[in-house]
Order: structure tokens, then sequence, then C-alpha cells
């Protein structure tokens, strides 16, 4: 479709909320995240999730991706460039947004919001209370556009301020999430981790909370999870529930902390969305879009109890002609079935439908009997599912 255009920019003034212990809070957890060290949480159980299903992300920079009810759309950071897709990854549209970097998505309502992380005007309108620790910087303003999935535009924005002080104006706006009437957009602006709290109906910042550490949002059974920042560049390898509360017991003074239990991944992600049984994350280090698991029981250790781990490599050579490898391997021994598809959802071969012990497996798939194609190998074992697409080349 055409290049969206913005049909309006609506400034407003955030509320300049806050006391002392808050800021001094925030400070200390932002110099934690930039020595790669989080701050202490005391965990009495940690989960873990696996793969049931997974895709290609036809982006190069995927980040962004939420759920409307039927079909998924998904971000491209750098390119600006919005994805439509069906439960299996086939792309039905493609919204291009040319000098935007879209990251966090989500539904509010039967609106499609989406992150604009480039500053759309430099100049200083209002000092926000990190001014206070001497800080010299510009502060950018940024917005968050709402998008019109029918006709491929922007058809809305809503602006707001952020600051860049100390380390410059980097990819710091990350996350977007809907619950009960308000938005809620996570972004790390130079003195700690935040969360702005935005009513999309009078476009209005209701209030700056921290100090949780969400990178991608997502509205989950009627609560507010996340994606937890792992580092300054945004992505983590958890998500945990997040959950309002008062600092110092004051109903004014509003703030967004993480619930103790932790639900490990085995990727770095960015985002995260839920079709009504099952969460799925953007895997930003591998590239994928993966539907996952009910959380598996772990103990503190992060080592997991009765789970048959199973990670699957992409075949090699790939494209195929006519005969490609399978790389496979085990935490543990389980029973593994191996079947070729095809894209059709057929099943036209089985390579593998038995115990496997500990260890790196491989599996030949000779594809000189069927047409060139795509074809996909899927991996099953212990109740996890993996995919990984194939060409067959003549």
């Amino acid at each position: 479709m055409g290049a969206g255009q913005y049909q309006s920019h609506i400034p407003f003034e955030i509320r300049n909320k806050g006391n002392a212990m808050r800021r001094a809070i925030c400070v200390g957890i932002f110099f934690l995240i930039l020595s790669s060290q989080l701050p202490t949480v005391t965990i009495s159980q940690s989960d873990t999730f696996i793969t049931l299903y997974e895709f290609d992300s036809p982006s190069p920079s995927p980040w962004g991706l939420t759920f409307d009810g039927e079909n998924f759309f998904h971000s491209t950071d750098s390119l600006g460039v919005i994805y439509k897709m069906n439960p299996d990854g086939l792309v039905l549209d493609t919204y291009s947004f040319p000098n935007t970097c879209l990251k966090g998505m989500t539904f509010h309502g039967d609106d499609l919001w989406v992150v604009n992380d480039i500053a759309i005007d430099d100049t200083v309108v209002y000092t926000p209370w990190s001014h206070s620790l001497n800080d010299s910087s510009k502060y950018g303003i940024y917005s968050i556009l709402k998008i019109d999935a029918e006709n491929g535009i922007i058809s809305d924005s809503i602006r707001f301020m952020y600051p860049s002080a100390g380390i410059g104006k980097m990819d710091h706006i990350w996350g977007i999430g809907s619950y009960k009437s308000k938005l809620y957009v996570s972004y790390n602006g130079g003195y700690g981790p935040c969360t702005l709290e935005i009513d999309p109906l009078t476009k209005q910042v209701t209030e700056e909370l921290c100090c949780a550490h969400p990178c991608g949002l997502s509205n989950i059974n009627n609560n507010l999870w996340c994606v937890r920042m792992n580092s300054v560049t945004g992505p983590g390898n958890s998500i945990r529930e997040l959950d309002f509360f008062y600092w110092n017991n004051d109903p004014t003074e509003t703030g967004l902390k993480e619930k103790d239990t932790r639900y490990e991944l085995d990727c770095y992600a960015t985002d995260l969305t839920f079709d009504g049984e099952n969460i799925w994350i953007c895997d930003y280090s591998n590239k994928k879009i993966k539907k996952l698991s009910k959380p598996i029981s772990t103990n503190v250790m992060g080592k997991s109890k009765n789970l048959p781990i199973i990670n699957l490599e992409q075949t090699y050579p790939n494209p195929a002609n006519p005969s490609t490898t399978i790389g496979f391997t085990l935490a543990e021994t389980a029973h593994v079935s191996i079947d070729i598809y095809n894209t059709a959802g057929q099943k036209i071969d089985t390579l593998a439908d038995s115990e496997f012990a500990a260890g790196k497996h491989t599996a030949v798939w000779d594809g000189a009997a069927y047409a060139a194609g795509v074809y996909f190998c899927t991996v099953r074992s212990g109740g996890r599912t993996v995919t990984r697409k194939m060409v067959l080349v003549k």
C-alpha cells in the first residue's frame, strides 16, 4: 500500500508528578541496567515457556506483535513497515510508513496503535523532573500512531515528550499495551525505565510510572504483562506480570512493579500478544514469531522438571537439491517424531518416530521424488512442536 500520512499531531503536557524517593530509585535502576546488572528481586519460583509452534518473521528487523482475534500485525523497527499475517505466518498485506521506526503494537478496542521511535520535534516543550538532576540535554517529542489498517494510513497520533539525557538519542521507546481504558507506553529516557499511562480519548498522559522494566506490553486475561527489558537496547528473555501500587501508600502517587514469579524464555524477545489461549512472542534474536506453551514449573536455577527440551537447527543446505540434513539436540532421552509437510498442510514423509538418547542427532530428507517448492520440517517431542521452512530446488 502507499505511504501513510499524518492527519494530526496534537501535543499535550505531561503532568510533572513524583517525589524525591521515586526519582532516586529510577536513577539507581537505570545505572544498574547500564552496568548489565539486574535489580535484586526475591524470586520464590521461576517458570518457563516452551515453543509449541513458530514461523519465520518476514522482517529483517522484527519488533512489534499484536493479534486482532483472527490475524497478527507485526512491525519492523527500521523499515517503517507493518505486516498483516495469518496464524501460519502467511503475509496477507503490507503497510509502508516511510520515515518511521515502528516498534511495539497493540489493539485498543478496534483501534491499532504502534510506537514510532523517531523524534518528530526536538524543541523543549516542558522540563520534566529529571532536569533537577543537572541534565542539560534536549527532550525529543515522540508519538504513538493510530493505524487505519483498512486503508493503510496513519489516521491519528498522540505526541509526548521524553528525555534522552546522558546516553544520546538512541532507540529507547519500545512497547505499547492496552489495559482497561488506557494505553501504556514503555520507554527509557536516560534516567531509568518508565511507563507512560495515556488516555487515548483526551490524548493526555495521566501518569508517569516507574520502576518496572517493560519492553513489549500486552493485556493477557485482563492483566498487564510485559517482556522484561534486559539491557538498555530493549529485548529481554523473560516475561513478567505487572502490578500497580502506591508509593508510600499515597493514592496520588502510582507506580508499576513486576510480580515475583518470572517466566523464562530461550531467546530474546521484543513484544508479546495473546490469542485467548496462548502467548505469542516476537523472537528478536532468531527473527521468528513463536507460540508458547502454558508455563512449565522449574526450580530457581531454571532447570525444568520432566521437560524434554529439543533444539532444532535450520536445515542444511537450504535450498535443498535434492537432499537436506536436519540437526536437533535433546537435553535428555525422549521420543521424537520428524515429519515433512507440503504447503497444503499434507504430511508427505516421516523421517523418524522413535526414542532418541540425549545429545545431538541428524536426519536426512531426500526430496528427489517431490516437486520443487516450499516444504516444512516439523519435529515433535514431549508436547513441543518446532517447525523449519525448507526450499527444494531442482
